[in-house]
């Protein structure tokens, strides 16, 4: 699990996003700096499901790995 958490963080950190599946559900992590119809800069790393589109707001990625390391245990691949 340690190696994966350490690959999502790198493919984040290099692409600013990264896809992930946790026990065959898609999961998002990306960096969003500009978002919205009015331009709204933010500097926040979202963790967004691809099924419903909610999304998680973190303000630093390893908070944001940090949380995913607590919540899911079942990360098979990373895309």
């Amino acid at each position: 699990m340690e190696q994966k958490l350490k690959s999502i963080k790198n493919t984040a950190q290099n692409k600013t996003w990264v896809s992930f599946l946790n026990k065959n559900h898609p999961y998002t992590l990306l960096h969003w700096s500009i978002g919205g119809a009015q331009s709204v800069e933010k500097d926040v790393w979202l963790l967004q499901d691809e099924m419903t589109f909610e999304a998680q707001e973190f303000t630093t990625i390893d908070l944001a790995i940090e949380w995913i390391s607590e919540h899911m245990d079942g990360i098979t691949d990373v895309l």
